[in-house]
């Protein structure tokens, strides 16, 4: 059996345990599900370059054909999470036709 091990992913307010698959705001865990995390862990360990849809999705649902929209539908749902309507820092970038760039200073 492997055993992997905790990795902290501090943003911000935030932190992301990757081997929990838990998010959270200022030491409260965040209620995700289970894929909205994997992609946010995938954008966060590739932070500050741009993840390909392709990488995502392949990522996210290996053994099966979904279309886009569920990975757009993710990436709402983590922009709205982190307060991304317009007004304040956003934490996702989309590059279009690309993919997606986590821009908020990682700390390991």
């Amino acid at each position: 059996m492997a055993i992997e091990i905790s990795r902290l992913y501090e943003f911000g307010k935030y932190g992301l345990d990757v081997a929990s698959r838990v998010l959270f705001r200022d030491e409260q865990a965040v209620a995700l599900p289970p894929k909205a995390v994997e992609l946010l862990a995938a954008l966060v360990e590739q932070s500050g370059e741009v993840v390909s849809k392709k990488e995502l999705m392949g990522r996210l649902w290996p053994d099966a054909f979904v279309e886009d929209a569920n990975l757009t539908q993710n990436i709402f749902l983590l922009r709205k999470v982190f307060g991304e309507d317009g007004s304040g820092q956003k934490l996702i970038e989309t590059n279009p036709r690309r993919g997606y760039r986590f821009v908020a200073d990682v700390r390991l």
